[in-house]
């Protein structure tokens, strides 16, 4: 018999793949940005299959780093939506007018056996590109919606693990 005291962390880890062939996904009405002059940098699962051009890695977190210790069953939660759009945010100031996802990670808290409904962590890492307007309309975008990326993350096996390793830097 195993007996936990202490909290718990479970990490639901993913790498993008691609979705099932024909399934097309969108923001489901989630703004990237609430500054309407400012433009949408997609997040998106697939590079295109047309030209463009790499502008280099982006990762972001948001979140707090929980121990297995602690003892506070009210752990601040953090929004895929706010993570996917830092992530865009910081696409866009490489010269990205979108973002191919290419890893993401969310970290989930358990105290006394009740898992947390959202991640207390999340990372996310993908790869800007520049695509020009003539290639846009050759190959249009399909971004992944907020929903989708928080499926994926609660659909994968979750793995008990100690903070040490999960926070390791990769």
């Amino acid at each position: 018999m195993r007996v936990l005291s202490y909290g718990m962390l479970w990490i639901a880890l993913a790498l993008a793949a691609p979705l099932h062939a024909g399934e097309a996904t969108t923001l489901d009405s989630v703004p990237v940005t609430t500054d309407p002059n400012e433009r949408v940098v997609p997040v998106i699962l697939e590079s295109p299959g047309c030209e463009h051009d790499k502008l280099g890695s982006v990762e972001v977190t948001v979140g707090e780093h929980v121990s297995e210790i602690t003892q506070d069953p009210n752990v601040p939660t953090v929004e895929y939506g706010r993570a996917m759009a830092k992530l865009a945010r910081a696409a866009g100031d490489k010269g990205a007018n979108a973002v191919v996802l290419r890893w993401h990670q969310g970290v989930y808290f358990t105290h006394h056996g009740k898992k947390s409904r959202k991640p207390v962590f999340v990372k996310l890492r993908g790869a800007a590109i520049h695509l020009s307007p003539e290639a846009l309309a050759q190959c249009p975008l399909k971004p992944v919606s907020v929903a989708d990326l928080e499926d994926r993350s609660r659909s994968g096996k979750p793995v008990n693990a100690y903070a040490r390793d999960v926070f390791a830097k990769d």
